[in-house]
């Protein structure tokens, strides 16, 4: 009895000293042999069409939205179909009190004025880059050494009632296309004609006729496509955030003693600023439209006298003020070289942009004092004395 005891012992340990084992998959404890038998045996491999497969990755093609390429007219800024590559025409202008009221001057799309040479002359070029939509603009007058100096940097189809053989072998020796429209060959061809009803004086009667006027120079040989970069960078709204208010804006242009007041007053229902000199409006003409500009530039330069005519370092740059929905701020410009348009740009050197619309500028001496709203500019800018004697305005 004891023995069958003991032997039934002995086999319930054998039975139970393999449960430290995990189970196979029949739920049998695995041998020595079968194990072997597990290591040894060829996996069996699925075939492909019944392996799990993902889906495959699809990739949509993405579209960066651009925005349109937008063209601008170089000049005013107006939107256009297509790049602006034609030519911009200018003409001399007489702004001498007695020579007024002008015509067609307020449809430049730039007029620029200064003084032109000794005895107090002072004249504008008017640019324009359609110049075949002026029906006409005057009084035209001769030209002067600081108009080819303009007319280089803007490659300018420069129109004059003659000039000095001074100014005419400088504009020959610079290249410059300029026409005299004062010249019965061209007033043949329409593109000038000599004022009747207003009765001016005969010299200041010339008023040169835009259409045949850009027909005449084509067919004088002058290239009608240019690309150029003139130097303006325009925004819708041109008002300068930071600006002081500026309602009125004068100056008196001094050279020596040589002096001239100018005032643009602010007109917020045309959004422009109404050109003021010599005590009155100006108004054109023929259609009594005030002179009115969406943008004034105060340009400050090194001007000076070369003999009768005065000459502008414009290589040089200088300063100035802007002004633009009855706001201002000043102004630095600069001019890469002879052949390149003046740059604009507020005082950290960034382009200035400038509303959308035409542009007077003031090219001036340093010593031009500048106001606005009756307060004085800053103390960079010398106020001129008020006692010095004014001379009379010379005719020219």
């Amino acid at each position: 009895m004891k023995k069958l005891i003991a032997w039934s012992l002995v086999l319930s340990l054998l039975l139970c000293g393999c449960g430290g084992r995990t189970a196979n998959a029949a739920g049998k404890a695995p041998t020595e042999e079968n194990a072997a038998v597990q290591e040894t045996a060829p996996v069996q491999e699925i075939p492909e069409t019944a392996q799990a497969t993902e889906a495959p990755e699809t990739t949509e093609a993405t579209t960066v939205p651009t925005e349109p390429e937008i063209f601008r007219n170089p000049l005013n800024g107006e939107i256009l179909d297509a790049p602006f590559t034609g030519r911009v025409f200018a003409s001399t202008i007489s702004n001498l009190q007695e020579n007024l009221p002008h015509v067609g001057v307020n449809h430049a799309d730039v007029v620029m004025e200064m003084y032109v040479n000794m005895n107090n002359v002072v004249r504008c070029l008017a640019l324009f880059t359609d110049i075949a939509s002026v029906d006409a603009v005057g009084s035209t007058r001769s030209t002067r050494p600081i108009f080819n100096d303009i007319a280089q940097h803007y490659d300018l189809v420069l129109s004059h009632a003659g000039g000095s053989d001074t100014a005419l072998s400088d504009a020959a020796n610079r290249g410059i296309d300029n026409f005299n429209v004062d010249s019965w060959e061209v007033a043949q061809t329409g593109a000038s004609y000599r004022d009747t009803v207003y009765k001016r004086s005969y010299e200041n009667s010339l008023f040169m006729v835009g259409p045949a006027f850009r027909d005449y120079a084509a067919s004088k040989g002058v290239a009608m496509e240019l690309e150029k970069d003139y130097g303006f960078r325009f925004t819708e709204d041109g008002t300068p955030a930071e600006g002081e208010s500026a309602d009125t804006i004068s100056w008196t242009m001094v050279y020596g003693q040589a002096k001239k007041d100018t005032a643009f007053v602010y007109n917020a229902e045309m959004d422009k600023y109404v050109w003021n000199q010599y005590g009155k409006e100006m108004k054109d003409q023929i259609t009594d439209e005030p002179e009115a500009f969406t943008n004034v530039i105060v340009m400050f330069a090194n001007i000076t006298n070369n003999g009768l005519y005065h000459a502008a370092d414009f290589v040089a740059g200088g300063t100035g003020y802007y002004a633009n929905g009855g706001k201002l701020v000043p102004i630095v410009w600069a001019c890469d070289d002879e052949d390149s348009a003046f740059r604009f740009m507020t005082e950290d050197a960034q382009p200035l942009q400038m509303g959308v619309g035409n542009t007077y500028i003031a090219i001036v001496t340093p010593e031009s004092p500048v106001a606005w709203e009756g307060a004085e500019a800053p103390a960079a800018v010398p106020e001129t004395a008020a006692s010095e004697e004014v001379p009379a305005a010379a005719n020219g």
